[in-house]
């Protein structure tokens, strides 16, 4: 096969310019291997858990209810708009496991039906055979913690009496895809799992016969979701019913859906970064190259070359450099995408999860890196278009610098390198300029990345320091009166306990409505407490309610309006209630008022759910003893081990995540500093040869354009720090939800940590510039054109 003469001279430019074309094309391979990595990821994710729902039957709605009756099912099947409805029995036991000193909680679940709702995926074994009381399935992650398997015996406290189960399955459940404990904030499958149970088995436990606690429905295709909640809440009113949620409020289903919107927002933000600085990296290496080129490009066009030709030449090494990087990026992109698939896998508990090769996925990356690339190439080849061949063959007129140097030169009193370097630099302002934003780029992607460092100290310093200042919360299995807490008090090592209530209730202002529980606390609660704006404690008002920042967010509400307060337990009270404050909070959506009052509103009087304990630390083990054998007790958090399980989770991916964003942010910083060195090298080997041979040491002469990429990296760095802290408050923005907010703080130790990580990348590059410039031939740079 003969190959056209100007495709050959593509590949020998390639060849020749390699370092170059690396470099541009490791820019684009990051942008690629970003694009698919957060696209390809985001898809697997949803695919996976569609196909997850719809095989397994993952329940529309949910709702509690104290006790009703299973007659009332028929009822609540009649409801329009729903499919199916299947009662089951959820109740909270404690697992007794020899050897285990930290309080855990399992979760009771009635097995379901087999055509029934919320199927379980079985990883190994069986379910447990009907009329068999103690055979029982055991989530996987509780099993792999605790070495479970079939045939393994596992004792229970289930309503104050102890059991022992046999393990007849390890299973998964669409129900529980990121099963976190109650009151935690991170998964921690040592210490929360699931159990599912016959139904003769519950029944008996909790004296629940004919009845059922929990059920799930199944919605018909396109039924107002709202309406039939509304008539479902209406049927449970009367046994004690919680409130239906929908899917978007079921927990697990919540945290799913929040890490899609975060890798939503990553393939947004960081793709085009990379494809911009690719673009402008692109067009200063082709606009260099043509200019070298000139006669080269006069010649062609003297023979008989079109310049449709000439251009399409250049739009082909283009192409070349391109699909380098769209190759580079395909195999980075399967890579890191491998590696999240495995992440993913350890959080969210999917009984497959695939990172398939999407090909719409690639496809659309290849279209646009090579859009991005020939975009920056083509101001570039309207040069060659518009170049005639006499002008071509013609010297080029020597660079004028008098008018775009003159002011600085006569403002600042420069040295003779100094004159030089400011010279050049304004000579060729779009270079410049395109430099300063490439690195810029570069200083932005890890001041938005490293700023979570400080947020997450933050956010668990106000949390559990100022905030949430109990050892342990212990939360009743149902509401008790207030002489319970003499109980707690009584208990070894207990130094102050404090009263609490959660009632779950709907909060409505206008159009816009939440499904929360309000907290009660005594007026001078010291352990659990509202903080203000400034982080100083909030008095709890005897009127009146403090909502957290979200929560007024989310309701448009102000302190002194009145929201409209739809108790969802107990009488079912529907009063107007104050807001008399706004408390920061990064967890959930809240509302707390005081205990008291609380009783007053609910026409309850004053009951408890639970206590706020401060422990003498020596007695932690026998206080975690009494209060777990202890009848009452529903479950307990530890404020330790809440606070170790979140930072070793977030330690280990923000880790992995910084690494990333580290490495590609030094990709830009070295594909930056040494595309826009060379292109200076390529301009300058002439003067810098002349000022050798005119007696100036090797240093002094590389030292005019060792300043040059100097002033270029250091006027990026508040450019970057500011588009960074501006890309952090959009994540922020991105990644808030109902479940979680994240604080933005930005300390100065960010930024210069994002400088010096930069810094250090332009340090190498330029020492490998140095090398070129010491080894420079002066009598053949002498002998070019220029």
């Amino acid at each position: 096969m003969v190959i056209p003469p100007l495709r050959r001279k593509a590949l020998r430019d390639l060849r020749r310019l390699w370092a170059q074309a690396l470099a541009i094309a490791l820019v684009l391979a990051a942008g690629v291997a970003t694009l698919i990595l957060g696209s390809g990821a985001q898809r697997a994710l949803t695919d996976t858990r569609d196909r997850y729902y719809g095989e397994y039957r993952f329940a529309d709605l949910t709702t509690d209810v104290v006790r009703a009756p299973l007659s009332l099912v028929n009822d609540i099947r009649a409801i329009d708009g729903v499919l199916q409805a299947e009662p089951r029995i959820v109740k909270p036991g404690r697992p007794d496991i020899e050897g285990m000193a930290e309080p855990a909680t399992v979760l009771l679940v009635t097995v379901p039906q087999a055509d029934g709702l919320n199927r379980l995926h079985l990883r190994m074994g069986r379910l447990p055979e009907p009329g068999t009381a103690d055979e029982a399935v055991v989530s996987q992650d509780f099993a792999t913690a605790h070495g479970l398997r079939q045939g393994s015996h596992l004792a229970v406290v289930m309503n104050g009496k102890r059991r022992v189960l046999s393990i007849t399955g390890i299973a998964l459940s669409p129900e529980f895809i990121y099963a976190i404990g109650p009151g935690e904030m991170m998964p921690d499958p040592r210490r929360f799992g699931v159990i599912w149970l016959p139904r003769d088995t519950l029944e008996q436990a909790f004296d629940l016969g004919g009845a059922f606690s929990n059920l799930v429905l199944r919605l018909v295709p396109g039924a107002p979701e709202t309406r039939v909640i509304e008539e479902l809440d209406r049927l449970t009113a009367a046994y004690g019913g919680g409130g239906a949620t929908g899917r978007a409020e079921q927990t697990s289903h919540a945290f799913l859906n929040a890490e899609l919107e975060q890798l939503g927002a990553m393939v947004q933000v960081l793709p085009p970064i990379f494809l911009l600085v690719a673009a402008m990296l692109m067009h200063m290496t082709l606009s260099r190259l043509i200019a070298l080129e000139r006669e080269q490009i006069g010649l062609l066009k003297a023979i008989g070359y079109r310049s449709s030709q000439i251009a399409q030449h250049y739009l082909e090494f283009v192409v070349l450099i391109a699909c380098c990087g769209i190759v580079l990026g395909f195999a980075a992109g399967a890579w890191l995408g491998a590696g999240l698939a495995q992440l993913y896998a350890r959080f969210f508990s999917f009984p497959f999860l695939h990172f398939g090769t999407d090909l719409r996925i690639y496809g659309l990356a290849a279209i646009v890196t090579l859009t991005a690339a020939m975009a920056g190439a083509l101001q570039s080849l309207r040069g060659v278009l518009s170049l005639t061949p006499a002008v071509a063959m013609a010297p080029p007129a020597p660079a004028d610098f008098r008018h775009a140097a003159w002011g600085v030169l006569a403002l600042a009193p420069l040295h003779q390198t100094g004159r030089m370097v400011a010279r050049h630099l304004l000579h060729w302002p779009f270079r410049t300029a395109s430099s300063i934003l490439g690195m810029t780029m570069a200083v932005a992607i890890l001041v938005a990345s490293l700023w979570s460092f400080g947020s997450i100290d933050h956010m668990i310093r106000v949390t559990f320091n100022l905030a949430e200042r109990q050892d342990v919360k212990i939360v009743f299995a149902a509401p008790e009166p207030m002489h319970a807490l003499a109980d707690i008090r009584h208990m070894p090592g207990v130094l102050v306990a404090e009263p609490f209530r959660l009632v779950p209730a709907r909060l409505t202002n206008g159009n816009r409505s939440k499904r929360l529980a309000i907290e009660g606390r005594p007026a001078d609660a010291r352990l659990s407490r509202s903080l203000s704006p400034d982080l100083k404690p909030m008095p709890v008002p005897e009127h009146g309610l403090i909502i957290s920042e979200a929560l007024a967010a989310a309701l448009a509400l102000r302190p002194g309006d009145l929201v409209q307060v739809d108790f969802l337990a107990g009488r079912r009270a529907s009063v107007a209630i104050p807001v008399s404050g706004i408390s920061v909070g990064y967890v959930g959506l809240g509302a707390a008022m005081e205990i008291a009052a609380l009783g007053r509103v609910t026409g309850e009087g004053l009951l408890v759910t639970g206590a706020n304990i401060q422990l003498d630390e020596a007695a932690q083990k026998a206080f975690l003893a009494a209060a777990s054998a202890a009848p009452a007790t529903g479950f307990l958090n530890v404020t330790d081990l809440t606070v170790s399980r979140f930072r070793d989770t977030l330690a280990e991916n923000i880790t992995l995540m910084i690494t990333v964003y580290v490495t590609l942010a030094a990709i830009i910083a070295l594909g930056v500093v040494y595309n826009f060195s060379r292109i200076a090298l390529s301009e300058q080997g002439r003067e810098l040869a002349s000022l050798r041979v005119m007696g100036f040491t090797r240093t002094e002469a590389a030292s005019v354009i060792l300043f040059e990429l100097a002033v270029v990296v250091l006027l990026a760095q508040p450019f970057g720090w500011l588009i960074g802290h501006g890309i952090g408050l959009a994540m922020v923005a991105a990644f808030s939800s109902d479940l979680y907010r994240v604080p933005f703080v930005m300390g100065r130790e960010v930024y210069a940590t994002a400088s010096l990580i930069v810094i250090a990348a332009a340090i190498l590059s330029a020492l490998v510039i140095k090398g070129r410039i010491d080894r420079l031939d002066l009598i053949a740079v002498l002998k070019t054109r220029e």
